[in-house]
């Protein structure tokens, strides 16, 4: 409940700042935290009241960093140096963004030294809400989220502006990091040495082939929960992690991320692959290409939600782990070359509260 407070006041603290640069008649009513994810930034939205509303917004989002670097994998790419990034990552790939897209929310105010953001609010309700009420598929939010990303790879082209995002590559070298970061921590104490050994070969075998695959802009988290929608609007989140990466990438964690596959049968993940894959270069067959993106990336969240529950005490994330080891292993079914690693995830992987090794 301390750190609660003390985000509370951070957060009003910052508000009020940007409040009298920015609103000088309004004032701050209430300030309220809000659900966070798996990285170390919190939300909190501020009420705002004003005497001139319509020339002010009624509310805007804190968000709070304590770590204002680079996300954990990130860091093995060695792009900046001992000394990290010269400015926050996420303004920096938002001043690119915003610049070819609306669907970033606006920066009202940056306070880097103080590890806190002043932005636009883009609500509450996430594409996976918006995608359990719809009714047509023809209006599917999961289709407008590919094309809003179809149009992010067209329009995002290194301009000199020195957006990190073309400063960064997801190749064999992190993608391989990736795998034995699920290694590490993914894998139940019991699984032999020697098959973890068998497993880390086939694992960097794929990592490989996916570092040779042609490149686009890549959100890297690209997911329902990280896509709001707001007055008709998708509103995109957490891009800060941008790289460049394989063009399927994206499309794989939007479409096997978490308990999506309950929204997202077999068949119809299938159609959204192709129809997002017409006409683009992807590097081979887009429904193997798709795979192995999405296969890699579950395997990465596995690894990466146990160690958010055994080093971060976020204990909750293992209440996900069994829909995302299940989608890991139905893809393993449909990969060649990881025999060993199929074995793994049927009996060597902690899958979270239910059946955990």
């Amino acid at each position: 409940m301390a750190e609660i407070v003390d985000d509370r006041e951070r957060a009003r603290r910052l508000c009020t700042r940007a409040v009298n640069e920015l609103w000088p008649k309004a004032a701050i009513a209430t300030v309220t935290p809000m659900m966070g994810d798996a990285s170390a930034r919190r939300y909190l939205r501020c009420e705002i009241v004003a005497s001139e509303p319509s020339q002010t917004p009624s509310t805007v989002v804190i968000m709070l960093m304590d770590d204002v670097g680079l996300p954990i994998s990130s860091a093995e790419l060695g792009v900046f140096g001992a000394q990290g990034p010269a400015e926050l990552p996420f303004v920096n790939v938002w001043r690119f963004l915003s610049k070819i897209t609306d669907a970033v929310p606006h920066i009202f105010r940056t306070y880097a030294s103080e590890g806190g953001l002043v932005l636009e609010d883009v609500g509450d309700v996430s594409l996976w809400e918006s995608a359990t009420r719809a009714t047509d598929r023809n209006e599917d939010p999961f289709w407008r989220a590919l094309l809003l990303l179809r149009d992010l790879q067209r329009r995002a082209v290194d301009d000199g502006s020195g957006c990190y995002a073309f400063r960064q590559t997801f190749d064999a070298r992190l993608f391989g990091w990736e795998f034995e970061h699920f290694l590490e921590y993914g894998l139940a104490p019991r699984v032999p040495t020697s098959d973890r050994t068998r497993c880390h070969g086939e694992l960097m075998a794929v990592a490989e082939r996916l570092g040779d695959l042609p490149r686009a802009f890549c959100h890297r988290d690209f997911h329902a929960w990280n896509i709001h929608v707001r007055d008709g609007r998708l509103r995109l989140l957490d891009f800060q992690d941008a790289l460049l990466g394989p063009r399927l990438y994206d499309v794989a964690s939007l479409l096997t991320d978490r308990t999506t596959p309950q929204l997202i049968d077999s068949r119809y993940e299938e159609q959204l692959v192709m129809r997002f894959a017409d006409g683009l270069a992807v590097g081979g067959d887009p429904l193997e290409v798709y795979r192995l993106c999405a296969f890699q990336r579950v395997l990465k969240v596995i690894g990466r939600f146990n160690f958010l529950a055994e080093r971060k005490g976020k204990p909750h994330y293992r209440q996900i782990l069994p829909s995302v080891v299940a989608t890991a292993r139905c893809l393993a079914t449909q990969l060649d070359g990881i025999d060993q690693t199929r074995r793994i995830l049927e009996d060597g992987v902690k899958a979270g509260p239910v059946g955990n090794p």
